[in-house]
């Protein structure tokens, strides 16, 4: 048993490298495909002269949300689904999805097409995410399974490691073949790399033996299954009822944060730091770099102390300050010194979360659970998308004072960011409580 569980591990972690490899690829070049797209770059991006991103702010914040819009049903039905027909029916059907979309990237010639790929996309991740969560967390004991789940977290980040920079040379060999001329080819050329690592991660999951938590009738509604959730909720002691919900609300809340954030940084990178992809390239490397240890040792401190609170806290603190003094930095090198702390916060804490999570939760509706918390988790993030690329367009050229100072109105999206992660820091703190 141990070795079939081993086997399984083995193979949703290379499976989920596979396909991260492919998504961190397309990452660092799918903002500039936006500007493209809009007609803001008419040219090479590192050729132009300048480059005006915030310009397009809100249709990058649109597609930012649309992959959110569909992901966090999906999640929350795909999390149902898995608990009564199987994990790795569900996670196939998303994976080939995945495929669908990168092809529909490399296709798109409007922001609509660019639009309903993204949508496309977003119903693929969601099948597939929670799902493979749900499974590691099913074949694995508790005091393993901070581990497990922090080397799941490990091999997205090694994919993020290595990713945009294989991104980047695609890129710049496509330019290098076919010369600048049609940069809208060049900027869509990782995508071919995507669908490809797609297919290939789909075909990894495909010999998996089914999973399915068998406690609920295959034949049984959807409905019923959250009844049973919720009187599931309603039946727990009164901290873990509490500490779930708790998580909910920091799930919605890091969530809206983090979209915010994502549409912000990767417009004032563009805007004020360099145009040149090949660095937001680097950024994601240094971003995914800094996380990846953290990520191993929370998993191994979580398991070994027998807590996982402390470790989550520890990662709350480490980095959120960051966020009030990266707005500030112009400098290319300092600016890659400012997200390491940060992104150890999200190496940190992350894994240990979901561990915890998992403790909370009976196995037979843990689909369900996981599914729910990616589903909040994803409505944040679309919420908060749509309103950082808002916020950015309208107040990157306003000029704000205070006291003494004059402060440019992109540093308003970051600092929202930051005061939101304080208050979800505080709320766990005082009422989040571990099972003994």
């Amino acid at each position: 048993m141990a070795h079939k569980a081993g086997l399984i591990v083995s193979l949703l972690l290379l499976a989920s490298f596979i396909v991260n490899l492919g998504f961190s690829a397309f990452m660092p070049i799918f903002p500039y495909l936006v500007l493209a797209i809009k007609g803001v770059l008419k040219e090479l991006p590192e050729l132009a002269m300048s480059v005006h991103a915030y310009t397009g702010a809100l249709e990058f914040g649109i597609l930012m949300a649309a992959f959110m819009a569909t992901r966090a049903p999906t999640a929350l039905s795909s999390g149902v689904l898995s608990d009564l027909l199987g994990r790795r029916k569900v996670m196939v059907m998303g994976l080939f999805l995945y495929f669908v979309s990168s092809l529909g990237f490399f296709l798109s010639n409007t922001f609509l097409e660019l639009l309903i790929s993204r949508a496309l996309q977003g119903v693929a991740s969601g099948m597939v995410w929670p799902v493979a969560e749900a499974y590691l967390a099913d074949v694995t004991g508790r005091w393993q399974r901070g581990k497990t789940l922090s080397s799941y977290v490990a091999s997205m980040l090694i994919a993020e490691l290595i990713g945009p920079s294989i991104g980047v040379l695609i890129y710049k060999g496509w330019v290098m073949l076919y010369g600048p001329v049609d940069y809208l080819a060049a900027l869509k050329s990782p995508a071919i790399f995507l669908a490809v690592l797609s297919l290939a991660s789909a075909l990894m999951v495909l010999p998996l033996p089914e999973a399915a938590s068998g406690s609920f009738n295959r034949g049984s509604e959807l409905g019923s299954t959250f009844k049973r959730l919720s009187s599931l909720m309603k039946s727990l002691p009164a901290s873990i009822s509490r500490s779930l919900k708790v998580i909910y609300f920091n799930g919605v809340a890091n969530g809206f944060a983090l979209g915010i954030l994502q549409t912000a940084q990767a417009i004032y990178v563009i805007q004020y730091v360099s145009k040149d992809p090949a660095f937001l390239g680097i950024l994601f490397t240094v971003f995914a770099a800094s996380a990846l240890p953290a990520t191993l040792l929370s998993g191994y401190l979580t398991d070994r102390i027998r807590r996982r609170k402390p470790i989550i806290i520890l990662g709350y603190f480490f980095g959120r300050g960051c966020l009030f003094i990266i707005p500030f930095v112009r400098d290319p090198l300092i600016f890659l010194l400012a997200v390491i702390p940060l992104s150890m916060t999200f190496g940190v804490s992350m894994p240990a979360m979901r561990a915890l999570q998992a403790d909370l939760t009976p196995r037979d509706v843990r689909g369900t659970v996981f599914g729910i918390q990616q589903f909040l988790f994803n409505g944040g993030i679309f919420a908060g998308s749509i309103l950082g690329g808002f916020l950015t367009k309208i107040l990157t050229p306003e000029i704000y004072q205070l006291l003494s100072l004059s402060l440019e109105g992109i540093i308003i999206p970051f600092w929202l960011t930051g005061l939101v992660g304080a208050l979800t820091t505080i709320l766990f703190i005082l009422y989040v409580n571990e099972p003994s």
